[in-house]
């Protein structure tokens, strides 16, 4: 790469660009527009992009808990498939934490589906701890325990987090 990988807090003025770098990173959930528009207003200093050649690469969006003291929410992270196996994912994550820690969270907290293998590989590698168990009710998906119905019916979901103290 002749090009450094840059990573910085996203802003609002870019959330068409995050929108469409969502919408072609698979597995995750794409939401519409608005949804981009609102989260890096009014929670862009706690959302991160990766960029090479000037363009996205990875893409963390998360916030602050109100409920939950000094805990951040992970709520996406992405890299772009070309790119996978590149330690884009292990860059921008230990990139987010550095920031957290500057601003006094403590914890990170996250939900993976227990299907989706390469979250999962990344986030124990760095660390992180199932805690669905912690949660409620749990079961086996994939050979990974998950919190039983945690979104919805039929949505189980594994509950991590890492603690920084």
């Amino acid at each position: 790469m002749k090009e450094t990988i840059t990573i910085r807090r996203a802003n609002e003025s870019g959330f068409l660009k995050v929108y469409q770098f969502v919408s072609n990173c698979k597995p995750l959930e794409n939401y519409s527009e608005h949804f981009y528009k609102i989260i890096l207003r009014y929670f862009g200093n706690t959302c991160f992009v990766a960029e090479y050649n000037n363009s996205i690469i990875g893409f963390v969006m998360g916030f602050i808990s109100q409920t939950h003291n000094k805990t951040y929410f992970l709520w996406q992270i992405g890299v772009t498939p070309k790119m996978h196996g590149e330690g884009i994912g292990m860059k921008l994550l230990k990139s987010v934490e550095m920031e957290l820690m500057k601003i006094g969270c403590e914890r990170i907290e996250l939900t993976i589906d227990p299907e989706n293998i390469p979250s999962l590989k990344l986030f124990e590698k760095a660390g992180y701890k199932n805690i669905s168990e912690k949660e409620g009710s749990t079961l086996v998906v994939s050979g990974n325990i998950a919190v039983k119905d945690y979104y919805k019916h039929g949505r189980h979901f594994m509950l991590y987090e890492k603690n920084f103290l």
